[in-house]
């Protein structure tokens, strides 16, 4: 087989302080250019923050690799200005985090990279299109996550370079990065493989038939040194790198030929493009399904604040005359990856975060002086009744104001969204009342529920041409306001909590119930690119649910401005909310029972992994349901 390697360079790592920099580059990135110098072309893959680092600290190191480069031992693998996840961030700071990417590597090392190695690996196929738009041949993306996502995949397709279809359809080719690959690799060089075991792997993937091999793909820090992220991490054992370089001399004497990732392109053929994204998978990521985007939306020190003041500062540059390069460079290392994983207390404290609290509203008590509004009260059953010239409203006053049913006047008042009541579902596994708009935490060290569904007053405002309904209803975590405001054909949800106090806990509200069960659904949403995705829920899925008892969610929509539509046939609802003011992520599921199925959306402020710590900020939140159809224009 012909074989490569790529290498990451990651000196922002979140668990590397950078008083431990010199120690990296001397245990890690040197030993990584005397292999390459010694005969086996390599892919380096850096940020322009982490060529700089190093060049604070050993400008030696970036010398040689620049002269390693021009000789052909190793070549620079693209990354951007900094890591940052694309599909959890605008499609303007992607584009700016490559344009600044290339721009640094132009001013270090003299040279543009034409190849990208996606940031973690979490790519969504609109993402694919701003990688073209910015000029670049190809991308490195993983093998074993979106294959086993699409059952259409041939495993003929891992055998050389292929292609992949982007959102506007267009496409672009991709080297394959291989995740059990390159875990088998670390295995050996940690010790926990020998060298024939692996030589042994080599030739069992080489009897499959495939041509050229990715050996590796991942972190170079991981070899001769430990980032400390995991108490689990392999004990390191003398000379890894030396292990590393017995590997490589092997394989080539075994007859492997060692390539550099670029010159595999040479067996690249032109085929049908692959499609990578599902309904159930919108967004493929790195290794195993604890590494889904939740990850760096909504656990860590604090990522659901970070998330909210970059889009905050996002606003504020887009609305400046002009907005300079230093201003979208630091934009793009505030969104840096590494910031929400497994950050040091020292990196955490330099942030320096403050929330921005969302303004209490100012409403008035309702007079009850409109005529267009018909509101009554159903005292037996605890319904509250609203009608409109626009909507239709039913609120359920024995469940937190929950919405029993929502109907707008372009849908001609059927019902969308609402309540599929207890016993709806012929199923015991389904023998509950699936709701809308209502909040459920479950709180992980004190192992319960906290939901909203109780016995509630409500009262009655009004704030110019528009209606409001709130309640106050006291949680486990302090008390939290709930509102509805009407306002022509859109409805305003609300959530204003006392306590901002995050607890260790997945914090999930807004839900979306489609009343609508005849058929599966179907959702838009943007995930880092300029194009809206679509998707139809062809098969079961929940992003909810959970991957282990310590991570509590396997998906989430980037939804990066701020807007999913959802519907069953040609009616559905539009979602919008401020990711300024609080950067929730959408989830859904879609579920086949009997002939029905039952398809849902809502939002999460939190969910757990390892990297999840106590203390983080709990923000407001509040969403817009408008009426939409599946054929008008996309987001």
């Amino acid at each position: 087989m012909k074989l490569y390697s790529i290498f990451h360079l990651n000196l922002a790592f979140s668990s590397i302080d950078e008083q431990d920099h010199a120690a990296v580059v001397k245990a890690c990135y040197w030993p990584l250019l005397t292999l390459a110098k010694s005969g086996y072309p390599i892919g380096i893959e850096a940020t322009v923050y982490t060529l700089e680092a190093i060049a604070k600290v050993d400008p030696l190191w970036l010398s040689e690799f620049t002269e390693r480069i021009q000789h052909g031992d190793c070549e620079l693998i693209a990354s951007g200005d900094c890591q940052i996840i694309g599909p959890l961030v605008p499609a303007e700071v992607n584009q700016q985090n490559l344009r600044l990417g290339q721009q640094g590597y132009k001013a270090l090392t003299g040279m543009q990279p034409s190849i990208a190695y996606i940031n973690e690996q979490a790519v969504s196929e609109s993402l694919l299109d701003i990688y073209l738009d910015e000029g670049f041949d190809a991308v490195v993306v993983e093998w074993d996550n979106p294959f086993s996502h699409n059952n259409n995949w041939e495993h003929s397709e891992l055998n050389r370079p292929a292609t992949l279809a982007t959102a506007s359809g267009r496409q672009i080719k991709v080297i394959w990065n291989h995740a059990i690959g390159f875990q088998k690799f670390q295995r050996y060089a940690h010790g926990e493989l020998v060298l024939q075991d692996y030589l042994d792997y080599l030739q069992k993937i080489s009897r499959a038939g495939i041509e050229v091999f990715p050996v590796y793909g991942s972190d170079a820090e991981v070899f001769d040194y430990r980032p400390g992220r995991y108490s689990s991490e392999a004990e390191k054992i003398a000379g890894e790198w030396q292990r590393i370089a017995a590997l490589f001399q092997q394989a080539a004497n075994h007859g492997h030929q060692w390539l550099l990732p670029s010159k595999t392109l040479v067996l690249w053929q032109q085929g049908q493009p692959l499609k990578l994204a599902t309904a159930a998978h919108p967004v493929s990521v790195k290794k195993q399904a604890k590494y889904n985007i939740t990850r760096w939306g909504l656990s860590g020190r604090n990522d659901i604040l970070l998330n909210t003041l970059c889009y905050k500062t996002f606003a504020e540059l887009r609305a400046k005359a002009i907005a300079t390069d230093d201003d979208w460079r630091a934009l793009c290392r505030l969104w840096a990856s590494d910031l929400r994983t497994h950050l040091t207390s020292t990196r955490y404290q330099q942030l320096a975060l403050t929330a921005d609290e969302m303004p209490s509203p100012q409403w008035q008590t309702y007079n009850g002086q409109c005529s267009d509004w018909q509101i009554s009260y159903d005292a037996e059953r605890r319904r509250l009744f609203i009608k409109t010239a626009s909507v239709a409203l039913t609120l359920n006053a024995n469940r937190g104001l929950a919405i029993q049913s929502l109907a707008f006047a372009t849908q001609q008042f059927v019902p969308v969204v609402g309540t599929l009541s207890h016993g709806f579902f012929d199923h015991i596994s389904y023998g509950a009342d699936f709701y809308t708009d209502h909040v459920v935490i479950e709180r992980f060290t004190h192992r319960d529920r906290i939901t909203d569904l109780t016995q509630v007053a409500y009262q009655l405002w009004q704030d110019g041409s528009a209606l409001i309904i709130s309640t106050v209803i006291p949680l486990k975590i302090g008390n939290m306001t709930k509102y509805f405001r009407i306002d022509g054909e859109s409805l305003t949800c609300g959530f204003l909590f006392d306590q901002h106090l995050r607890p260790e806990a997945s914090i999930r509200l807004g839900f979306i119930t489609l009343l609508n069960t005849q058929n599966r659904c179907w959702y838009d949403t943007h995930l880092g690119g300029t194009t809206a995705e679509h998707f139809d829920c062809n098969s079961d899925f929940d992003h909810g649910t959970p991957v282990s008892s310590i991570v509590s969610a396997n998906c989430a929509l980037g939804a990066t401005t701020g807007e999913v539509r959802i519907g069953v046939g040609d009616a559905g609802v539009a979602l919008r909310w401020d990711p300024a003011e609080c950067a929730a992520l959408p989830m859904l599921a879609s579920k086949s029972i009997n002939d029905s199925y039952l398809n849902r959306l809502w939002f999460s402020l939190a969910e757990a992994d390892e990297t999840l710590k106590a203390d983080g900020y709990l923000p407001n939140f509040r969403f817009h349901i408008t009426p939409c159809t599946l054929t008008e224009d996309s987001l």
